[in-house]
């Protein structure tokens, strides 16, 4: 926790002393969602929470099938599988749900940490999960999402800058931007390419410390990973691994495992 409270406090910084922030990647934890709202129980039921011995929630995750939980590249590269623990069935981190070991972690092979492109992995469970009214899997799209396109982002944590982390998942809509549009906003044109979608609407929406590797959903589908923001929706662009840019790579990687 305090490693990332340090790279929020940095960023903080940068944004007064430069007024243009550079899109960074949460340290431990980041991207959580603000100017939301809580989730109805069970609204959201292919939501995971990944988590790791000692430090607890680290990570989001959306269940593709019995054994498959996609999420994003950064939360998986230090882990090794016997160390983490996926959370399902539950809005609550603190009561309720069931845990699931994982066996085997996979991420893009040209997943690139300093610009987090390729941002993208797979969580393989040990055993399957027993599905549910509450626990339920998610296709994941092959179809690029519109411009302007109104899309779901789910996940737990702070709902404001140094503001509390509340335990039950956060609800909120939001609406995609072109990747040009991504460029000339974000202020790192560099860190946006062509395996990236964005969402931007007002300053205080949007992502922010925590929750990386969450889905983004439009049409029931998921159709983004949660992978860079400035934290704590400052009012610039958020960045997203674009799930149909990667979807051979996702049933590819199923397939062979």
């Amino acid at each position: 926790m305090v490693r990332g409270i340090t790279v929020l406090a940095a960023v903080c910084l940068m944004v007064g002393a430069n007024n243009i922030p550079k899109l960074v990647p949460d340290d431990h934890y980041v991207n959580r969602v603000v100017g939301g709202q809580e989730a109805e129980e069970g609204s959201a039921p292919y939501q995971v929470s990944l988590q790791v011995a000692l430090w607890g929630h680290n990570c989001g995750g959306s269940i593709l099938s019995e054994r498959w939980v996609l999420t994003a590249a950064h939360c998986l590269v230090g882990t090794d599988a016997e160390e983490l623990e996926v959370l399902v069935g539950t809005n609550s981190l603190k009561e309720g749900g069931q845990r699931y070991k994982a066996d085997k972690l996979l991420y893009h092979s040209r997943y690139n940490s300093p610009q987090f492109h390729n941002d993208i992995g797979l969580v393989r469970l040990a055993t399957p999960i027993k599905f549910s009214s509450t626990v339920k899997s998610i296709e994941y799209s092959e179809n690029v999402v519109p411009v302007n396109a109104t899309v779901r982002l789910t996940g737990w944590g702070r709902t404001s800058a140094g503001g509390s982390v509340p335990t039950k998942l956060q609800t909120i809509d939001l609406r995609t931007l072109s990747n040009e549009d991504c460029k000339k906003k974000s202020g790192n044109p560099g860190n946006v390419d062509i395996g990236h979608v964005c969402t931007l609407t007002r300053t205080g929406e949007g992502a922010c410390n925590g929750d990386s590797g969450g889905p983004l959903v439009y049409e029931d589908k998921v159709i983004g990973v949660v992978n860079f923001g400035v934290p704590c929706a400052l009012g610039y662009p958020d960045g997203f691994a674009r799930v149909s840019y990667y979807h051979d790579w996702i049933r590819t990687t199923i397939r062979n495992n």
